[in-house]
């Protein structure tokens, strides 16, 4: 017993809590209606069928671009945000020195949100110009003169 709690010490000591604990990916759930609207993430899926689950990088954000002829199309990120709950882990169980080890394989951040459920909303039929949401944490969109500003907050 006294070598198997050594053993997870040493493994704790040496990789971290997050990576320990929540691995270097994260199980993202899309769900969008209409069922059969095309779901991409560059250089990682591109399908239409869903719901369904995909495994994702938590050191990253990810663009998810959603479309279907005849529906405006979305864009969301899935921010990678810092989690708090790995940080005190890390420095209540390793004295800090796993918090140095997640900081640089990135695994204290995780991705937010979680699971995403989105509905495509109809094109107007108006040819008027053409909206495109595009949902971050904390951003704010100005509109002056035809050019649009973003300003994108990072997450305290």
């Amino acid at each position: 017993m006294r070598r198997l709690m050594l053993c997870l010490v040493i493994i704790v000591y040496s990789t971290g809590c997050g990576r320990v604990f929540l691995g270097d990916t994260q199980n993202v759930e899309i769900n969008v209606t209409p069922a059969d609207a095309r779901i991409k993430i560059p250089d990682r899926i591109d399908r239409d069928t869903n719901p369904f689950t995909i495994e994702l990088p938590r050191n990253e954000s990810h663009l998810v671009e959603i479309s279907k002829p005849g529906y405006e199309t979305k864009w969301i990120v899935l921010q990678k945000v810092k989690l708090p709950s790995v940080i005190i882990a890390d420095i209540l169980f390793t004295l800090g020195i796993g918090l140095l080890i997640d900081i640089y394989w990135g695994t204290w951040e995780g991705l937010k949100p979680g699971r995403l459920d989105v509905m495509l909303e109809p094109a107007s039929a108006e040819g008027g110009p053409i909206k495109v949401p595009l949902f971050l944490a904390d951003t704010t969109l100005e509109v002056r003169d035809g050019t649009v500003q973003v300003r994108v907050h990072a997450l305290k």
